[in-house]
């Protein structure tokens, strides 16, 4: 029901008004329902955004950018469950699993390699990467990583 049905439904029932589409109150109606539709539109919109799953545009825009997360599948439910995979990575998770599960948050493909002298982990991405995100990447799964531990993030290109 648009804002002008609502009133419109709600002022016939009083019978103190005849809003008939050549009356003044009509057309007042309709300047007031083209206001309130403009704004439950904006609400809408406002509601669907503050949730991940119903995110469009700049719900997940905001929330890529306060992950600081770079996404190789930029499609909407690969943007959508990167940011949940995101957000549900603890400090817990300093595990084998725990890294699998970094690494399929930011949609890569590739293994964990870990070596006792020098202790180190290393990640081998069979993904195409440019430099850049290469780079990029190898930032952003090494803050998830144990401070401890050092990480390494190679491609096989």
């Amino acid at each position: 029901m648009t804002a002008f049905q609502s009133m419109q439904e709600k002022l016939s029932a009083t019978g103190l008004y005849d809003i008939s589409p050549d009356t003044l109150v009509y057309a007042e109606l309709m300047a007031y329902a083209e206001g309130l539709d403009l704004f439950f539109n904006e609400l809408d919109e406002l509601v669907r955004e503050c949730f991940i799953a119903t995110a469009e545009s700049y719900g997940l825009t905001m929330r890529e950018s306060m992950l600081k997360r770079y996404n190789l599948d930029r499609s909407l439910s690969g943007r959508r469950s990167a940011i949940i995979s995101a957000l549900s990575v603890s400090q817990s998770d300093y595990t084998y699993a725990g890294m699998e599960k970094i690494r399929d948050s930011f949609h890569l493909h590739g293994d964990f390699h870990a070596s006792v002298s020098p202790l180190k982990v290393t990640f081998e991405c069979t993904d195409t990467l440019t430099a850049g995100q290469q780079q990029i990447l190898s930032e952003q799964m090494e803050k998830f990583m144990p401070c401890w531990l050092p990480f390494a993030f190679h491609t096989q290109a």
